[in-house]
């Protein structure tokens, strides 16, 4: 499985530009726990800023093309939790940022337990709703 992963990412000893590592620094410079992911695509950082986990890609330029920040349940926006809610009970909130909030991810479970990934727009219409 390892081998899998190393083939799509390069966990360790990921060498970043010093575009990306500028960008990264001046966004979020007071990160704690930082672990770089790099593909041909883009280099993500996986990180904790005041306590709370956030996901940043960015382009070898060191634009930063989206950030993903897990939000606690009570902290969801209340529209965005009511909508959820009528899929069943919510598990995780996931809000995505690209120049500004454009989205949630959630992940509900039915009254059967069955679990659900839900994409929301930031007004909380449904995009995409998948079973996990």
């Amino acid at each position: 499985m390892k081998n899998i992963f190393s083939k799509i990412f390069k966990f360790s000893n990921v060498s970043l530009p010093e575009a990306v590592e500028n960008s990264f620094s001046e966004k979020f410079g007071e990160s704690i726990n930082i672990e770089w992911l790099h593909s041909d695509d883009f280099y993500e950082a996986i990180f904790y800023l005041d306590e709370i986990e956030h996901i940043a890609h960015f382009d070898s330029s060191g634009k930063l093309l989206n950030l993903k920040k897990n939000l606690s349940v009570q902290s969801a926006p209340e529209h965005i939790k009511q909508k959820a809610l009528q899929h069943g009970e919510i598990m995780n909130v996931i809000e995505i940022r690209e120049d500004e909030i454009v989205g949630y991810e959630l992940i509900v479970r039915d009254e059967a337990l069955i679990r659900f990934s839900l994409l929301l727009n930031e007004k909380g219409g449904l995009i995409q709703k998948s079973k996990l």
